[in-house]
């Protein structure tokens, strides 16, 4: 989110800088080794499997090693390349967004040498469980996997085609589709081979093609497997890959149809383990053991109910699903007091099975931070961690890892300590958790364990995963971050896994969850999905149970944050409590929206940002504007309303992500940018529909005008864009937002769009009253007489007007009947007059419906005044307008090719406009 407020943020976005995703990622070529396909004579795989972990996953402790040729070569081994974390201090993470950026940055762009055939990639595209890294720093790769590696691989893959900013670090879109593509035909295989399992998978070999090592399925796995190839799918669609989105639909169908049929016992009860006969021979066989924990297997759960096929069962089994005696037991609030550099604290959170960090897996998958309850629950455990690891002095936080066997354990061998590796689950914090006193360990640290804190606070998740990987400099290694080090920072443990590596790379961007919202929201499975949560965490909803500790902040790494002692993460709750608290009582009244305690974090963030960055008006680059002609005031807002960040990119780029906070949290800030003298070409298209009372009909206006596959109403604005630049016929660029709801001003439905071409750059109209903007500050040589140019922007408005309203008149056109339809859903309403002037009872005033042209290519956003109070402005990504309830979000990036010579326009007015060639980017 706060990539696109700052690659939109219209004071600073100049034409020929881009926009999301068009510049290629610097340094990173467009197609990865070629590597020849190992044949494996034989594979000898014994696996045994641990005793069940608190969060219900069993992890395999050996399995066979294929030694395979280091994947780099010595010269790509440059310390400097990797070692890259000893450029930057963990106070400098804290408090700089842009640092934090960049540091985000090289971790991905490390991590990207495991997704790399031969290291974490089998050669039929399937995933290894990892590799161990020798002596000789070459790699001895570990064969087994599971769908959970699957789901991990899939989901940063999609994320890169997605052209989310980060995510361009790990590898090219080119790499991510030919990875996919090879997936896709790797699961092919699998599923022919065996067919019974319905696209389930049990812990496999990879090198053998994905035979499986086991006869039974671990629905947790596939849980996560599922959603991955649901995200997909749906990313892959919207790129334009409609094949390859096809042929992983075809395995996300074949689990969705079978879910129910092999893991459902019925009464509620979900099998934790399933086993099914080659080629279907008998009925399933379910373990006794269910899915009923809130972490890995909730994740299946939810598949279940939301995508499985219940055929003819009644609606209640789905809900006994969630009415389980067993899975409500574990919503249960734990307590733990820490001693901390001479103070005692008391924390709560909900009890946990061992408290690892990998009993946050879920929320890097699904939209649980869109909830508030789920997002309370992240951070009160974020906090729990932190302390803990603050009070027992230690680098990182403690995650369900791999850490080096002893000699004595060793499988043969003389490699000793380091060439052989043992699971440990009982990493984590006792008192809180299942985990008993006498079996907790702490004397490793996981390269996960910051995933949780990295989607709960991104600044004091940056300065834990530095402190990690720089207790030792091994930490870091050619193919990214190593499994884990001891605690006193004395040695690593040489291996690379996905559940470390990936987990990381996917918490760092953000996991999938907003962009999985999105895709729910187009499904209708959203709505369901929150209620469900709300219920089963209904106990722990604000402000239903208040949290011991609720409003202390995280903790830092010993030695961090000391010279911040202004900022609330370094002062006493009893400092910081009321101030909390009052941001939370005023963004309550003001929005009418309550908020858990933890996000009274962020609300005190945000408004003292606001008032250390007042500015003047005239000069300041940003406003609050206006509501009902008087100065918006918010829990937030100042008494000048008019803000500046400074001038660096790092101050921007801190509010850029308090505008990105605010929206995840359900309260987006109201905020305009003045516009500058030149910035890219926009439409601010305004469509009304219905009134609520007119059930499915009352938003039919944005299905007419935007979800038509022929895109008619964009085609034509592209169109006239072309009539007046013809040089940009070949390619030309479109990126759109909406901000479509109820409307206060009609209180009828507002499909709003704002469509804005990166590649044209048009200047600022100026005085737009009462000229109505025919002035600009540009001269022009006009026939040897240098006047007064009209503004670019204006006349382009005004050509496309023109053109929609002459297409409209031609009978039996394709623009025709589109207005007759917006017609239609505005009931033919009329324009009521501004300022008086006509009755619309007698017939007087303006004729001009709502949904006439000019009306909907809105011409007010074009208006500028220069008087230095003016409130004026475009509104950022993500933000709303006073009291409208519809913030400003990303609807997607087209290209569009005519099919028009440069020179060339329309021939016949009926088949305006022409067709044109359009591509999802």
């Amino acid at each position: 989110c706060a990539v696109l407020v700052a690659e939109n943020d219209s004071d600073t976005q100049q034409a020929k800088d881009g926009y999301p995703g068009i510049q290629a990622n610097a340094g990173r070529e467009a197609s990865y080794e070629k590597h020849v396909e190992s044949k494996v004579a034989s594979s000898k795989v014994g696996l045994k499997m641990s005793a069940t972990n608190g969060g219900g996953i069993d992890i395999p402790l050996e399995a066979a090693d294929i030694t395979v040729q280091p994947a780099l070569q010595e010269s790509d081994r440059n310390a400097s390349d990797y070692h890259f974390a000893k450029r930057y201090t963990a106070d400098g993470l804290l408090q700089d967004v842009a640092l934090r950026r960049s540091f985000f940055r090289d971790v991905l762009r490390a991590e990207g040498s495991f997704l790399r055939h031969g290291v974490g990639l089998s050669a039929c595209g399937l995933t290894y469980d990892g590799a161990h890294i020798t002596r000789e720093q070459s790699l001895r790769v570990r064969s087994h996997s599971n769908p959970s590696k699957e789901a991990l691989h899939i989901c940063l893959l999609a994320l890169v085609i997605s052209r989310d900013g980060l995510a361009r670090a790990l590898l090219s879109v080119e790499e991510a589709v030919a990875q996919l593509q090879g997936k896709a035909t790797a699961l092919e295989a699998y599923r022919e081979a065996h067919p019974e399992l319905c696209g389930f998978m049990p812990w496999f070999d990879a090198a053998a093609g994905g035979r499986p090592l086991e006869p039974e399925v671990a629905v947790r796995y596939n849980g996560m497997l599922g959603w991955a190839l649901y995200f997909a799918v749906h990313v892959l669609e919207d790129a334009g890959e409609q094949d390859l989105a096809e042929r992983l639909r075809v395995h996300l169908d074949a689990m969705r149809t079978s879910a129910v049929r092999l893991a459902y016992k019925g009464s509620g009860k979900v099998a934790s383990r399933v086993s099914v006969a080659p080629r279907g021979g008998r009925a399933p066989m379910r373990s006794e053991q269910n899915c009923e924990d809130p972490f890995a297997g909730e994740l299946f759960c939810l598949f279940l109910d939301l995508l499985g096929d219940w055929g003819e069962l009644p609606p209640d089994e789905r809900n006994s699903v969630w009415e389980d005696a067993a899975r409500t037991r574990w919503v249960g609030k734990g307590s733990l007091e820490v001693d901390s550099e001479g103070s005692s604290h008391t924390f709560e959170a909900m009890f946990g099975g061992t408290f690892s960090a990998h009993e946050d897996w879920k929320y890097l998958f699904l939209p649980y931070t869109e909830v508030s309850v789920c997002r309370r629950l992240l951070h009160s455990s974020a906090r729990v961690r932190t302390w803990w690891a603050r009070s027992q002095c230690l680098p990182g936080l403690l995650g369900d890892c791999l850490i080096p066997a002893p000699i004595a354990d060793a499988s043969g061998g003389a490699g000793g300590l380091g060439d052989e590796t043992r699971h440990v689950a009982s990493f984590g914090i006792p008192g809180i958790s299942g985990l008993q006193p006498e079996d907790a360990r702490k004397d490793h640290v996981a390269a996960s364990g910051t995933l949780g804190l990295l989607l709960a606070d991104d600044s004091v998740g940056a300065a834990w995963l530095h402190s990690t990987v720089t207790a030792n400099s091994e930490m870091q290694t050619p193919w990214g971050l190593a499994e884990s080090c001891r605690s006193d920072g004395s040695s690593i443990c040489p291996l690379l896994t996905w559940d470390a590596k990936a987990t990381t790379a996917l918490a760092i961007l953000g996991g999938i969850g907003s962009r999985m919202r999105c895709y729910m929201e187009r499904d209708h499975l959203f709505d369901s999905f929150a209620a469900r949560l709300d219920t089963l965490y209904a106990p722990f909803a604000a402000p239903a149970r208040s949290l011991a500790g609720e409003l202390a902040g995280l903790a830092l790494p010993a030695g961090v944050g000391e010279s911040r002692s202004s900022s609330y993460k370094c002062r006493p709750q009893a400092d910081i409590a009321v101030e909390v608290g009052m941001d939370l009582q005023l963004a309550e009244a003001v929005r009418g929206k309550s908020l858990p305690a933890s996000d009274g974090w962020r609300l005190a963030e945000v408004r003292r940002w606001f008032e250390e960055h007042e500015g003047e008006p005239g000069q300041a680059p940003y406003c609050v504007g206006e509501d009902q002609w008087e100065p918006y005031e918010d829990w937030y807002t100042t008494g000048h309303g008019h803000f500046d960040p400074g001038d660096s990119e790092g101050d921007r780029l801190a509010l850029y992500r308090l505008v990105a906070s605010c929206f995840s949290i359900g309260v987006p800030l109201v905020l305009l940018a003045r516009q500058a003298p030149l910035y890219p070409l926009f439409f601010d298209l305004d469509l009304y529909g219905g009134y609520e009372d007119d059930g499915n009909k009352w938003d039919e206006v944005h299905r007419i005008a935007w979800e038509d596959e022929d895109k008619l109403l964009l085609r034509a604005i592209v169109e006239a864009v072309w009539e007046v630049y013809p040089q940009f016929r070949s390619s030309l660029e479109v990126a759109v937002f909406c901000s479509s709801g109820l409307c206060r001003k009609h209180d009828r439905f507002k499909a709003s769009y704002h469509v804005v071409f990166p590649a044209i750059t048009v200047d600022r109209p100026v005085k737009c009253w009462p000229e109505q903007g025919w002035r600009c500050q540009r001269l022009a040589d006009i026939g040897g007489v240098t006047s007064a140019a009209p503004p670019r922007h204006v006349a382009v408005r005004n050509h496309a007007v023109c053109r929609l309203t002459e297409a409209s008149m031609v009978d039996g056109g394709m623009v025709q009947e589109l207005q007759e339809d917006l017609l239609r859903c505005c009931r033919w309403e009329r324009v009521k007059p501004l300022y008086g002037g006509g009755n619309e009872e007698d017939g007087g005033g303006d004729d001009t419906c709502l949904n006439d042209w000019t009306e909907v290519l809105d011409e007010y956003p074009l208006w500028h005044e220069p008087w230095p109070q003016a409130a004026t402005g475009l509104r950022l990504p993500f933000t709303d307008k006073p009291g409208e309830g519809r913030p400003k979000k990303p609807l997607g990036r087209w290209l569009f090719r005519s099919s028009l010579e440069a020179s060339s326009s329309a021939s016949c007015p009926s088949e305006w406009p022409p067709p044109s060639a359009v591509a999802r980017l």
